[in-house]
C-alpha cells in the first residue's frame, strides 16, 4: 500500500490522488468505505469533499458543514491528532445524521489528519459496519499512509491551483473587450484572446509562435508590421503607450504596453492591450471639422451681410431705396447660416438619445407640416412637388416632432441633390398595418459602390456633380435612428444619374 501511494507522486490530478489514497487504505485495513475532507492551501476553506455517499450539492454542503463543526472530522482538525472509535454508539464525537441507517452502516471508525509541510490540509475517515473492527495497528498504518501521501497531495494541490488560475485567466481574457496579445522578447505571439483573434481575422493556430512581422506577411496584414515598428520605437523611447491606425479597416487604436517581468523586461516579453478608439477619433475629427466649418462658413455669409448692410445704409443715407437684389442676396446668406446651424444641431442630436413621446396624430398633418417647411426651398430651386397621398390614411402613434424632422431630412436631401427645375414626388399609403412614406427625385443619384454606407453617421456620398453641395452627413443616420426607434425600417433605391427614392415604413399603433 505504501509503495503504491508513493507512486502517486507522479499523479497531478487532485481528485485522482484523493480517490486512490482512499481506495488503497480502505482495501488494506478492510474498511467498508471512506471519505475525505480537503482544505485549501491556506487551510481555511473546504476545497474537496470526497464522500462514499451520493449527495446533491445542497445536501453535500449541509453534511460537510455539520461534520466539520460537530463531528469526528472536526474534532480531528481541531486537535490535529488521529482518532479511533471502536463503537460509534458509545462515542459522542460521532455525529449521527440518520439514526436508522447510521447504526446499520457505521459502528467502527478511523479518522486521520493529513499534514503538508507541517500544515493541516485534510482529514480522511474510514468506516466499518462492525464495532471493534479497527485496531491501533490499523491506525498506525493509516497514519503512515497519510505521511506517505503528503507529497503527492501537495503536488496535486499546486497543480490544481495552477489549473484554477488558468481557468480564471482564460475567463478574464475571453470576457475582455480589448484585444490582448502576449509577446516574447522576439515579438513572437504566445497568447491572443478572442478579441485579438477577431481583430486579426485568424485562428489561434495561425498566430501562436509567429513573430509580428512574419505574421503580417503570413496574414497579409500590414497593420501587424506597423504594430511591430511602433512597439520597437516605443520600447526604445521607454514609452508604455502609443497610438496606431489600421488604414485598411479605418480603425484607430491606443496600445498599452506592459512588461511581463519589470525587473527583466527585455527577456520576459510584453503584454499589449489594443483599445479601439475609432468612434472617439471620429467624433474628435467631426467636431474639429464642424468647428472649422463654422468658423469658415459663418465668416463668409456674415461678411456678405455686413457688406450689403453697409451699401444699403449708404443708400438710405442718400435717400435711395435698397436694391431688391441686395435684399435677395442677404436672404441667401441668412439661409446659408441657418443651414449651418441646423447641421451643428443635428450633430449634437446624433450624439444624444432623447426619449420619444407617444401621441396619436393625423399623418396628413405630419406630411403637410414637413412640406410647409420645405416650400420656400423648393420655390427658390424652381423644383416641382407632386403629392401622391392615399386617401383616408389611418392615424399614427409616435413622436410627431422627431418624425417631422426625419421627413424634413428626406425632403431636404431630395431638394439639395436634385438640380434646379427638377421633380420631387412625395408618396404615402397604409397597408397591412403599416404606414409607408417615400420621397422620389430625379436628381444626381448615388454611386453603386457607396450605397452600402449611406446610412452611416457622417458619411456623404461623393461624386463630381455633388461636390458643391454642403452637408455634415448626419441627416440620413438621424432618419434611420428615429424610424427604428419607432419600430419601423428605412429603405432606398438609387441609380447614379437617374435619381433616388428614400422611404420608411412604421407600424400602425392605436
Amino acid at each position: 500500500m505504501l509503495v503504491q501511494i508513493a507512486r502517486l507522486l507522479a499523479t497531478l490530478d487532485l481528485d485522482d490522488v484523493l480517490q486512490q489514497t482512499i481506495q488503497l487504505t480502505t482495501q488494506t485495513v478492510g474498511a467498508a468505505r471512506g471519505t475525505f475532507f480537503l482544505l485549501d492551501a491556506q487551510g481555511e476553506s473546504l476545497q474537496r469533499f470526497i464522500s462514499a455517499q451520493a449527495y446533491d450539492a445542497e445536501t453535500r454542503e449541509i453534511v460537510s458543514r455539520r461534520v466539520l463543526e460537530q463531528g469526528l472530522a472536526g474534532w480531528v482538525m481541531m486537535n490535529q491528532q488521529s482518532a479511533l472509535i471502536e463503537d460509534t454508539l458509545t462515542d459522542p464525537r460521532w455525529v449521527v445524521l440518520d439514526a436508522e441507517k447510521e447504526r446499520a452502516r457505521v459502528r467502527s471508525v478511523l479518522c486521520v489528519p493529513f499534514f503538508v509541510e507541517g500544515e493541516l490540509r485534510g482529514v480522511m475517515t474510514l468506516e466499518h459496519p462492525q464495532p471493534y473492527h479497527f485496531t491501533q495497528a490499523h491506525l498506525r498504518l493509516v497514519e503512515a499512509a497519510a505521511n506517505q501521501a503528503a507529497a503527492s497531495l501537495r503536488n496535486a494541490q499546486l497543480f490544481d491551483r495552477v489549473q484554477a488560475q488558468q481557468r480564471e485567466l482564460q475567463a478574464i481574457l475571453d470576457s475582455v473587450s480589448e484585444s490582448l496579445l502576449v509577446l516574447d522578447r522576439l515579438f513572437c505571439v504566445r497568447l491572443a484572446n478572442p478579441a485579438a483573434l477577431a481583430l486579426l481575422g485568424a485562428q489561434e493556430s495561425d498566430v501562436l509562435g509567429f513573430n509580428l512581422e512574419a505574421l503580417a506577411a503570413r496574414l497579409d496584414n500590414p497593420f501587424l508590421a506597423q504594430l511591430a515598428q511602433k512597439l520597437t520605437a516605443a520600447l526604445q523611447d521607454a514609452q508604455s503607450r502609443f497610438e496606431l491606425r489600421d488604414e485598411r479597416a479605418k480603425r484607430d487604436f491606443v496600445v498599452n504596453v506592459a512588461s511581463i517581468d519589470a525587473r527583466r523586461a527585455a527577456e520576459s516579453g510584453y503584454v499589449l492591450a489594443l483599445s479601439d478608439v475609432s468612434s472617439l477619433k471620429d467624433l474628435t475629427r467631426l467636431k474639429t471639422h464642424m468647428i472649422q466649418m463654422a468658423s469658415h462658413d459663418l465668416k463668409n455669409p456674415i461678411g456678405v451681410l455686413r457688406n450689403y448692410l453697409d451699401v444699403i445704409r449708404a443708400d438710405v443715407d442718400s435717400g435711395l431705396l435698397p436694391d431688391r437684389r441686395f435684399l435677395e442676396n442677404m436672404y441667401k446668406a441668412l439661409a446659408r447660416m441657418e443651414a449651418l446651424v441646423v447641421n451643428l444641431l443635428n450633430v449634437q442630436r446624433a450624439e444624444e438619445t432623447e426619449p420619444l413621446s407617444r401621441e396619436l396624430f393625423d399623418p396628413y398633418e405630419l406630411i403637410n407640416a414637413a412640406l410647409e417647411d420645405m416650400l420656400p426651398s423648393l420655390h427658390v430651386r424652381q423644383q416641382t412637388l407632386i403629392q401622391n397621398l392615399q386617401p383616408n390614411l389611418r392615424p399614427l402613434k409616435g413622436d410627431f416632432s422627431r418624425l417631422r424632422e426625419a421627413i424634413n431630412n428626406l425632403l431636404d436631401n431630395a431638394s439639395k441633390y436634385t438640380p434646379e427645375g427638377g421633380e420631387i414626388v412625395v408618396s404615402a399609403y397604409s397597408e397591412d398595418e403599416r404606414f409607408t412614406f417615400s420621397v422620389k427625385d430625379n436628381g444626381y443619384g448615388i454611386p453603386a459602390d457607396q450605397q452600402a454606407a449611406i446610412f452611416q453617421p457622417h458619411f456623404r456620398a461623393t461624386q463630381a456633380a455633388t461636390r458643391h453641395i454642403s452637408g455634415s452627413g448626419i441627416g440620413l443616420s438621424l432618419v434611420k435612428e428615429v424610424i427604428e426607434r419607432h419600430g419601423g425600417q428605412v429603405w432606398f433605391v438609387s441609380k447614379e444619374g437617374q435619381g433616388s427614392t428614400f422611404g420608411f415604413w412604421l407600424p400602425i399603433l392605436t
